[in-house]
């Protein structure tokens, strides 16, 4: 079976929480969790679609990371280049990797705007996974399609302009380097 065939039945099967979560180690399944949540924190907010997808990737990793959510929320409001490093090493399970891309492009699209920094930290999670790029473009492109046929009211759209405050502000050296990251991209 080839990559599109795989990512498309699962989202068709599950649309999120491809994979049983709570079998993975408590570290795994913090990290999957907590770079969902900081993916969803890349607007400055994070809307009722997002929440409830959160919650449920939530309940997909068990009780305890599920009574830790709100704490996980809070804590993961600021981004964090270390953090997302430190989350990386902790995802061993190739499934897993895969999975986790999959989730953050669920996120992503679930207020039905793709803002430019969230495609940069999808991006540079998937390298650190070691996620080919054809692999992630193949991701990404099925879970538009399902997600913009499944909903007929209102399709994904693209936001490229200027970054969003939350990556205006310079008082941290994680937000200091996304900028350099980003002014290079240019």
């Amino acid at each position: 079976m080839d990559n599109k065939t795989v990512i498309s039945s699962i989202l068709k099967d599950t649309s999120a929480c491809a994979f049983r979560l709570s079998e993975y180690s408590y570290e795994e399944r913090l990290a999957y969790v907590s770079m969902i949540v900081s993916l969803a924190w890349a607007d400055g907010s994070i809307d009722d679609r997002e929440r409830r997808l959160i919650n449920t990737i939530a309940q997909a990793a068990g009780k305890d990371i599920e009574d830790e959510l709100e704490s996980i929320i809070i804590q993961n409001r600021k981004f964090s280049i270390d953090k997302y490093n430190e989350w990386v090493l902790n995802i061993h399970d190739e499934k897993l990797k895969v999975g986790l891309i999959i989730d953050m492009f669920l996120t992503s699209f679930a207020d039905k705007v793709l803002m430019q920094s969230e495609t940069i930290y999808m991006k540079y999670i998937s390298q650190k996974l070691g996620i080919s790029q054809p692999l992630y473009t193949e991701i990404r492109k099925c879970v538009e399609d399902i997600l913009n046929y499944k909903d007929d009211e209102e399709k994904i759209r693209y936001e490229y302009g200027p970054l969003n405050n939350r990556e205006k502000q310079t008082d941290a050296p994680a937000e200091s380097l996304l900028e350099k990251f980003l002014g290079a991209m240019k």
